[in-house]
């Protein structure tokens, strides 16, 4: 087994300026409404002077506008659950691990094209989502999270890929790396008893005996010797998502920046369960109660974050917001089965009808469902009367029925007679005929009769027409349509 960590450092303060990194000092506080303590500060706040652990009334006396926000465990719990939705596109096997998760990789290296790739798309990935997350790897997933904390304090620990090594890769980092009490923590450092070496070389009775046997179970987790079976994370039938701006939004410009990053994530989402979605709810929160909510509907399923940003875009430039924004949220009900487009060199039909599709959403984003039309199929063998202009979504389900005969792509708005000349039609020299005929009759039933004979025609220049001419009279020729 191969396991990939991602430890979050400050999360508390990541998930408030995820929307946006604000310049105003803020931190994020917790404790007891009369004496709240800070948990974690901003760079302009640690500028001030302001340190974790410090009294918010103290931190303000340093930095008079400061912003402190109370810490929302429950926020960071579900920030943790749609990272680890967003990851299962990377292996099935997520979990979550304190202020992190954790990936058992080793069935995705393949795919990935190895351990290096895999974690510079992980890491690549986290960074489009608005995260800071440092990476351990290693055989066992407490190994791989003890190196990712160790990187978040500024420790370089090379990857693990072989348990033979993880001994020694393990040996010189600090005990406080691991979750143990604290007082188990101070009498190891009484002891001189510092780092993992020093405890992996104990005889595991006497530290059952001295330190309970939680201790050595959590050295046996941590290289391998007990198994660590972890809970695999299960994603909700749907997504929903949130996110807080650091500062009032104002205008449509300001809201693309954190709605890039949630569509990152719903893309992300999505991929772990193959899934997309034909309708996506924004709601745009202005505080007070007031929201303007914003829907984005597409002819099949779609998940693909920069496409549906760039629908997003078109729409909010013909939205008018009521106020500020101060909070954007993203809503998914239904998710559909999706199914992957392969680039291809040269695009065939099944492409270009992708393309097509995706075109006619961009216009209809742009220009509104009632500016975009297409042609429909009515059900009337007439020519002139055998089409409409419909909606362009609407279009589609129509577009699947098929004419018996060959048709023009250019049909005349009024037939135009023709001259004729011993019973022989003649357009720009005498026509030949290669098809027909093709009898029409119909509209007797609203007053509009027509008894036709069609033939397909061609002239001395290779010009093709659509011809007709009475049934009941065999005089008149018409041209109602060019081919070419």
């Amino acid at each position: 087994m191969l396991w990939v960590a991602l430890e979050l450092p400050a999360l508390p303060l990541q998930i408030v300026e995820r929307g946006g990194i604000s310049r105003q000092p803020c931190v994020v506080s917790e404790g007891p409404a009369q004496r709240p303590l800070v948990v974690c500060a901003n760079a302009a706040a640690k500028a001030a002077g302001i340190r974790e652990g410090q009294a918010v009334a103290a931190a303000k006396a340093l930095a008079g506008e400061l912003r402190a926000i109370p810490r929302d465990e429950r926020s960071e719990r579900e920030t943790l659950e749609r990272l680890a939705a967003w990851a299962l596109q990377f292996t099935p096997m997520v979990a979550l691990d304190g202020q992190g998760i954790v990936l058992e990789v080793a069935s995705s290296l393949r795919l990935f094209e190895g351990h290096a790739k895999l974690s510079s798309a992980i890491r690549r990935g986290v960074h489009d989502l608005g995260f800071h997350a440092t990476l351990g790897i290693a055989p066992t997933a407490f190994a791989a999270r003890t190196f990712a904390r160790a990187e978040a304090r500024g420790l370089q620990v090379r990857a693990c890929l072989d348990a033979a090594h993880l001994r020694e890769r393990l040996a010189d980092l600090p005990l406080f790396f691991l979750d143990w009490p604290e007082k188990t923590l101070a009498r190891l450092t009484d002891l001189g008893i510092l780092r993992l070496r020093d405890m992996l070389e104990l005889p595991s009775e006497g530290v059952a005996r001295r330190f309970g046997p939680e201790i050595v179970a959590s050295l046996g987790h941590l290289i391998g010797r007990l198994a660590d079976p972890r809970l695999p994370y299960v994603p909700p039938p749907r997504f929903h998502a949130r996110l807080e701006l650091p500062a009032e939004a104002d205008g449509v410009e300001a809201l693309l920046f954190p709605l890039r990053r949630m569509l990152v994530e719903f893309e992300g989402a999505m991929r772990g369960r193959g899934a997309g979605v034909q309708r996506l709810d924004l709601v745009f929160d202005h505080g007070r109660k007031a929201r303007t909510r914003l829907a984005l509907d597409f002819a099949s399923p779609e998940r693909e974050a920069e496409f549906i940003l760039a629908i997003a875009r078109e729409k909010l430039g013909r939205l008018t917001l009521s106020a500020s924004t101060v909070a954007v949220a993203l809503h998914a009900e239904a998710l559909l089965g999706y199914l992957p487009r392969n680039a291809a060199w040269l695009p065939g039909a099944s492409e270009q009808a992708i393309d097509r599709a995706r075109l006619i959403e961009r216009l209809t984003a742009r220009l509104g469902n009632d500016r975009v039309f297409g042609i429909a199929i009515k059900d009337d063998h007439r020519p002139e009367r055998n089409w409409s202009a419909a909606c362009a979504r609407k279009r589609r389900a129509s577009a699947e029925r098929t004419i018996a005969g060959r048709r023009p792509a250019w049909l005349l708005h009024r037939p135009q007679r023709l001259l004729a000349q011993d019973g022989q039609p003649g357009f720009q020299g005498p026509l030949e005929l290669l098809a027909g005929p093709e009898r029409i009759e119909a509209g007797w039933w609203d007053g509009a009769e027509v008894s036709r004979d069609y033939y397909v025609a061609m002239n001395a220049n290779g010009e093709t027409y659509w011809i007709f001419r009475e049934h009941r009279s065999q005089q008149g020729w018409y041209m109602h349509g060019v081919f070419a």
